[in-house]
């Protein structure tokens, strides 16, 4: 089984402009999203066998909160020319913001869109008064990895609240 790490990334009031591309990421949007979403992940080292179908089911898992409420204020799509070309899903997992997928199809990575959608979703969440930004990541997956990192996210250890020790 692949390693996954933990990684943070803190937040702040920067200024951003975001382009008109960024939609939030709807539940209408469902298949389009699921078809991106294979795309990006097919014949990676995350890409487990799964159908079309499973893609969709696994979204609407998202959708259902089975990661933590999802946060539809702080998801977004990146669309054009009708088609979602890249996304990210943020979820509230164990009380903290966390990407539980960001997804770019792979005639459209290295464009700067899972950077762009990643921002959009930090900006949304520091105005909600959240300072950190979470996610995890396969470290075999070296393109997200090198992605995660060069925008400023780092590791963090992986911990539960059994794990706190509180005197």
């Amino acid at each position: 089984m692949p390693k996954r790490i933990r990684m943070s990334l803190r937040l702040s009031d920067e200024p951003m402009v975001f382009p008109d591309k960024l939609v939030p990421a709807e539940i209408s949007y469902l298949d389009a999203m699921a078809d991106a979403f294979l795309d990006a992940y097919k014949d990676t080292v995350d890409y487990e066998g799964e159908t079309f179908d499973q893609t969709v089911d696994e979204i609407r898992r998202v959708y259902k909160g089975s990661y933590g409420p999802f946060m539809q204020d702080s998801s977004f799509l990146f669309m054009e020319d009708g088609m979602v070309r890249a996304g990210v899903l943020v979820c509230l997992y164990r009380e903290e913001p966390t990407i539980t997928y960001t997804f770019t199809r792979k005639r459209d990575q290295r464009l700067g869109y899972a950077t762009l959608l990643i921002n959009r979703a930090a900006f949304e969440l520091y105005k909600r008064g959240f300072h950190s930004l979470y996610l995890y990541v396969t470290v075999e997956n070296t393109n997200a990895l090198r992605l995660y990192e060069s925008m400023g996210f780092v590791e963090v250890p992986i911990t539960t609240v059994s794990d706190i020790n509180i005197d």
